[in-house]
């Protein structure tokens, strides 16, 4: 039989390694830290990437590096740089001053973008953990990557070990031997696992709107916008949602790259009464249909997206899928900085997975 102290000091030492182990932040997470900005899903999965804090021109980098730790146990680890302008060798990167050396850059490789990405931006992957975790050991004790001969191709490290303890600590891996900032000899198998993804239900397709019906809903939703003095008339379009519903979007008083919206779900036939969205919350109080907003009465899908400044390389975005009742989120991302990285590198803050 134990004794009670022994057994006082046995449950404590357990609990205190459950504690170490659970999850000390709560998801969806963006923040900045330094020269950095980290982004964790609902589902615990973290992208943290470089991101220069100041806005002036010289703060500029045409490089960018990210690194992405996917949640759980056996979650992935992949870094990637990208550089916007011409063709870079980054077997000349220099680390404070320093040639990296082969060792580290053998292990980098070009990635082909067969999804139609931007032709000016060439990636640069190191996709095998062991040799992620080689470069991320290297770049801890730095302060600047710097590309030899290109004065804007530059990653500053200042906040990188912050980061990484930051996404050490959304997934439980604080002093295990998968920590990218801190690890210790727990084992794999004390990660807590990757939570689930909410499921999306499929959208059951529409009739489609015969043109009365098109006419009939556009003339509503106009009578329902009063357009401030001077702006341009607002412009209505407007989809099938279901047999008795359709959508109707109404894009009014534009400034510079944004404009507001009256997002509709309506009854079909005269007098075109407005029913209940029903649209799930975004987190982190996302702006939620704003900027620019559509839907795709093929898909039943809604979404918008919120510029920040007019190139769209910051800002943020969010879909929703029509299940037949309600509208459910599918995606959301944002990037708060400002730093020439594209809408399908920036932050996710929410996945979702189809319904099998």
């Amino acid at each position: 039989m134990l004794r009670p102290v022994f057994l006082t000091l046995l449950l404590t030492s357990a609990s205190a390694q459950a504690l170490a182990q659970s999850p000390a932040e709560t998801v969806p997470l963006l923040r900045e830290i330094k020269e950095w900005v980290i982004g964790c899903d609902n589902l615990r999965s973290c992208h943290a990437l470089s991101a220069p804090s100041g806005m002036n021109e010289e703060d500029y980098s045409s490089l960018t590096l990210h690194i992405w730790h996917q949640a759980g146990p056996e979650g992935y680890l992949r870094l990637r740089f990208d550089h916007r302008g011409q063709g870079a060798d980054l077997s000349t990167l220099l680390l404070d001053g320093q040639q990296l050396g082969l060792e580290l850059t053998r292990d980098l490789q070009v990635e082909l973008d067969d999804q139609g990405g931007d032709p000016d931006v060439q990636s640069y992957g190191v996709i095998e953990d062991a040799a992620a975790r080689r470069w991320l050991q290297r770049l801890r004790n730095g302060e600047r990557l710097q590309l030899a001969g290109e004065q804007e191709a530059h990653v500053s490290l200042s906040g990188l070990s912050a980061a990484l303890l930051l996404m050490d600590a959304v997934q439980g891996r604080v002093d295990n031997v998968t920590a990218l900032a801190r690890p210790g000899k727990g084992a794999a198998s004390l990660v807590p696992a990757r939570m689930p993804a909410p499921l999306l239900r499929a959208f059951p397709a529409a009739p489609l709107l015969t043109p009365q019906e098109q006419a009939g809903l556009v003339a509503a939703a106009l009578q329902a916008i009063t357009p401030e003095e001077g702006e341009p008339e607002p412009e209505a379009k407007v989809g099938a949602l279901t047999a008795q519903q359709a959508m109707t979007v109404t894009r009014y008083n534009c400034a510079a790259y944004n404009c507001e919206f009256d997002v509709s779900r309506r009854q079909r036939q005269a007098p075109y009464t407005e029913t209940r969205l029903d649209l799930q919350p975004l987190p982190l109080d996302g702006a939620e249909l704003q900027g620019s907003v559509g839907y795709d009465q093929a898909t039943g899908t809604l979404s918008y997206f919120y510029k920040l400044r007019g190139i769209g390389d910051c800002g943020e975005g969010g879909t929703w899928v029509f299940d037949g009742e309600r509208f459910q989120l599918s995606e959301f991302h944002r990037m708060p900085r400002c730093t020439g990285v594209g809408y399908g590198d920036w932050p996710s803050l929410w996945t979702a997975v189809p319904a099998p």
